[in-house]
């Protein structure tokens, strides 16, 4: 699980740096930065989140609301760099702050509680849904939240989906870069694709941490004192 957070951390990181720098490279660029990043930080936090049993009543959601200022303070750096770039849609200070408040003290512990038991069938169905309402919603604030339930949902097929089964990865990173191809081939379907193009690719490389060689099964039959030991023995080097 740390390998898995820390990739994505590195991208999250490698994302915002590009946010950040977007006034000097390309301001134009900025609204697609700031929608891969509110997808990548649901990803994220719903991932770290899977450890922990949701705590019954309010005591969750208050407990979820303590942390919230910590992870703000990226969405405030981001939009004071869109002040400064006088960034449109998504971009806009504005944009980004109101949809940061909505997803980390409603949205998300909304979701949590409403989909947290949902198998990974319903969760693509539900993601299905959610691309095309990227593709549908106003530009600005109801974008950023609609890739945040993206991220989110998203993180929840990955959860529920084949652990370490290569044919997923690999299908993830297809899906992904499919919709790169088909974004550039007919830019008109830009607005599909790229949320398609996003989710795939983060399901992808958090798919790709958990990809590994397959280990000898432990059949027991060793003595009781040194079973750990044997069990060590019996992984392929």
């Amino acid at each position: 699980m740390n390998l898995e957070l820390r990739i994505l951390g590195w991208l999250q990181g490698l994302i915002l740096g590009l946010i950040l720098a977007a006034p000097l490279l390309s301001p134009a660029h900025m609204p697609w930065g700031v929608q891969i990043l509110f997808a990548l930080s649901a990803f994220q936090l719903r991932q770290a989140d899977r450890r922990w049993a949701l705590r019954p009543g309010m005591v969750g959601w208050i407990s979820h609301i303590r942390m919230a200022p910590s992870r703000m303070l990226p969405w405030a750096a981001s939009a004071v760099v869109a002040f400064i770039a006088d960034g449109g849609g998504a971009a806009t200070p504005g944009a980004i702050l109101l949809a940061a408040l909505t997803c980390e003290l409603l949205l998300y512990p909304l979701l949590t509680r409403l989909i947290g038991g949902w198998q990974w069938r319903r969760a693509a169905l539900a993601m299905i849904g959610l691309i095309a309402a990227c593709a549908i919603v106003p530009a600005g604030a109801m974008q950023n939240i609609a890739m945040f339930a993206l991220g989110v949902t998203g993180c929840l097929f990955w959860l529920r989906g084949p652990d370490g089964d290569l044919r997923a990865t690999l299908a993830a990173f297809g899906g992904g870069f499919s919709a790169i191809i088909l974004a550039f081939a007919m830019p008109a379907t830009m607005a599909l694709a790229f949320p398609l193009a996003v989710i795939s690719l983060i399901v992808g490389c958090a798919q790709a941490t958990t990809v590994r060689r397959q280990l000898l099964p432990w059949t027991g039959h060793y003595g009781a004192g040194t079973g750990w030991l044997q069990r060590l023995r019996s992984r392929p080097s």
